[in-house]
């Protein structure tokens, strides 16, 4: 692979790894830096590879979370025994994950013809930036995940199928979601990041023909990796700066890029 493939692994599963956890939208700025290289669409053996890094990053940091809940499964078939992890997460996780993959097998592919444009994402990147800002502005709840429903899990899933609209960003509309449903910052953010690993996971056996056949090739691994790292880097960030300052720097920043976008696209 040529100096310059391994430079675009790099940036661009860099930038994958950063947007898809930040509530930027990681499709809004992969078709700008798409439409930047004369309108040319990504490679796949990359754009599978960025993807692939970002589950690994969810993985990763959520170890702990996933192999608790793994314990308490077990745990409940073989004694009975009750727990959080089973009784609610788990449960929550599945029907939360619904929504999106119904919506991703039926209209992914006419979603992404329709809105794989910059001037297509200037309206999402606006509205998403606006509703999470307001409607962490206006939470007058801040529970934990311990006050998890199936209910509430179902609204969330519904703002994640939303999330194949590119540049409404998966993170950005179900932390929104979160919020108002009464999560507070962290627990709306870490149920984003949990709820999210499930449809990436069906995202990638749905693409497992595509993988098998770009595994082999370097700018898969370039990808890969820079995605999963910066990925791993960016949820540590984001959970803190939350906790701290909120989401109206993030709200800013889809205001200007949206702006930005649209003086570019005149």
């Amino acid at each position: 692979m040529e100096l310059h493939e391994w430079s675009l692994a790099l940036i661009l599963g860099a930038v994958q790894g950063l947007s898809e956890f930040l509530p930027i939208s990681s499709s809004a700025h992969l078709i700008v830096f798409s439409w930047f290289l004369s309108g040319k669409p990504l490679p796949l053996a990359l754009n599978i590879a960025m993807h692939m890094g970002t589950l690994a990053s969810l993985v990763i940091f959520f170890w702990r979370q996933w192999w608790s809940m793994a314990q308490a499964l077990k745990d409940r078939l073989l004694s009975g025994r009750r727990s959080f992890e089973v009784d609610k997460l788990l449960p929550a996780l599945i029907i939360g994950s619904l929504p999106a993959a119904i919506l991703g097998i039926l209209g992914k592919s006419a979603i992404e013809t329709y809105f794989h444009h910059p001037q297509a994402v200037i309206l999402p990147l606006i509205v998403g930036g606006l509703l999470l800002w307001y409607s962490d502005k206006t939470a007058r709840e801040a529970g934990s995940l311990e006050q998890l429903t199936l209910k509430k899990s179902w609204i969330i899933g519904l703002a994640q199928a939303l999330a194949l609209i590119p540049g409404l960003s998966r993170s950005g509309i179900t932390i929104t979601a979160g919020r108002y449903v009464g999560f507070d910052r962290a627990a709306a953010a870490r149920f984003s990041f949990l709820l999210g690993t499930p449809a990436m996971v069906g995202a990638a056996l749905l693409e497992s023909r595509e993988i098998l056949e770009h595994i082999s090739e370097p700018l898969f691994y370039g990808g890969m990796i820079s995605s999963c790292v910066v990925g791993c880097l960016a949820i540590k960030f984001f959970l803190a700066f939350i906790q701290r300052y909120g989401f109206f720097a993030f709200a800013l920043y889809r205001l200007a890029l949206a702006s930005l976008l649209f003086f570019i696209s005149l």
